[in-house]
């Protein structure tokens, strides 16, 4: 007799457990994550916040911004593709000691995590 309510005190509590976790979760996803940590984030899309120690324009007309120190010795690199309509911003290079917020997909490159900006909205000045 009772059964009954002991099953269903069990499952009305994991319910109200799963549910406290998805919450919880969904609150987490979009906080912003540190540049230094962003290599334990590669393959997700995630905002990632930092201060930028430097811009570099390659030879090739991509532009690079590195964050915690020059490459390779960097937490994070974003790539400005040459074709981006962002590569052509003539004020990338004032962004050099700015703490800003940068969206995308965490990938590797050379070990190193890097996000690839094909839209000015991908970057935020703080």
């Amino acid at each position: 007799m009772n059964q009954l309510p002991m099953k269903l005190r069990t499952v009305c509590l994991t319910g109200l457990f799963c549910g406290f976790c998805a919450i919880a979760s969904a609150a987490l996803a979009g906080a912003p994550v540190p540049d230094a940590d962003a290599i334990n984030h590669v393959g997700q899309e995630v905002t990632v916040e930092g201060t930028i120690t430097k811009v570099f324009k390659s030879k090739n007309g991509h532009t690079f911004l590195d964050f915690g120190g020059s490459y390779p010795d960097v937490t994070l690199v974003v790539w400005i593709p040459e074709d981006a309509p962002e590569a052509a911003d003539p004020g990338l290079p004032a962004l050099q000691g700015k703490k800003v917020k940068v969206s995308g997909t965490v990938e590797l490159y050379r070990g190193k995590p890097e996000i690839k900006v094909s839209t000015k909205e991908q970057i935020v000045v703080e």
